[in-house]
C-alpha cells in the first residue's frame, strides 16, 4: 500500500487543505480530504475550560477528514459528508499505516508550517472515536506531542503541541526514526501553495 500527501489550495484564508490519496493493490485507490479550520468563537468555549490563555486558542484548528467521492456523490444522494464512499477494506495494519503516514503526516507538517499550537477532532461515530482513542495513545509521543485525554468525554480528541524556544520545531518525521520510511517515489513534503470529522 502506497499512501500520497499533498497539501492543495484551499478557500478561506483560515482553512488548510490535504489530500491524502491511498493505492492498494489491485488498482484499488481512494483519496481523502483533511481539513484544518481555524477554531471559531463556538469552538473555543469548547477548549477555554482546559486552555485559558489566548496564546493556545488563537492557533486552534479544528479537523475534518472526509473521502473526496463524498463531494460529488452528497449532490445526488442524502448521505453525510463524513460517510464511508470507497471501500477499501483496510486490514488493521493498514488502518493504522494510513493514520501514521497518512494523517499523521499531513498533522506534523501542517503543525511545522502554519505553527499550530492545537489540533482536535470530533468523530461522529463511536467505532472511529475508540480508532483515534487507540492510534493517539499509541503515536502521540513518537512526535513528541500531547493526547489530551481530559476532553474525550466532551467528545473532543484533543492533540497539543508544545513549542520548544517559543517555536513549534521542524517536521518531526524529517528525524530519523520517528516515522517508518516512505516509498521515494512519493513526494514528502506538501505541493502547491497553500486539511477528524472522519465517518
Amino acid at each position: 500500500m502506497e499512501i500520497d500527501v499533498r497539501e492543495i489550495n484551499a478557500r478561506p484564508a483560515t482553512e488548510y487543505r490535504y489530500r491524502i490519496t491511498v493505492y492498494k493493490n489491485a488498482g484499488a485507490a481512494a483519496a481523502y480530504y483533511l481539513d484544518f479550520k481555524k477554531a471559531t468563537l463556538r469552538m473555543r468555549q469548547w477548549l477555554i475550560g482546559a486552555y485559558p490563555t489566548s496564546e493556545i486558542l488563537d492557533n486552534a484548528y479544528a479537523m475534518e477528514l472526509y473521502d473526496v467521492k463524498a463531494l460529488e456523490v452528497r449532490a445526488e444522494v442524502a448521505r453525510s459528508l463524513f460517510d464511508t464512499y470507497t471501500r477499501m477494506a483496510y486490514t488493521r495494519y493498514e488502518r493504522e499505516q494510513l493514520f501514521i503516514n497518512g494523517i499523521g503526516l499531513a498533522i506534523v507538517t501542517f503543525v511545522a508550517q502554519y505553527q499550530a499550537r492545537l489540533v482536535f477532532s470530533v468523530p461522529l461515530r463511536p467505532a472511529l472515536a475508540r480508532i483515534y482513542d487507540s492510534l493517539l495513545k499509541k503515536h502521540a509521543r513518537r512526535v513528541h506531542y500531547l493526547y489530551n485525554q481530559e476532553l474525550i468525554e466532551d467528545g473532543l480528541y484533543v492533540i497539543e503541541i508544545p513549542p520548544v524556544n517559543g517555536r513549534i520545531p521542524p517536521n518531526p518525521y524529517e528525524h530519523e526514526g520517528t516515522a517508518p520510511k516512505r516509498d521515494a517515489s512519493f513526494p514528502r513534503r506538501m505541493g502547491g501553495t497553500k486539511a477528524p470529522r472522519m465517518a
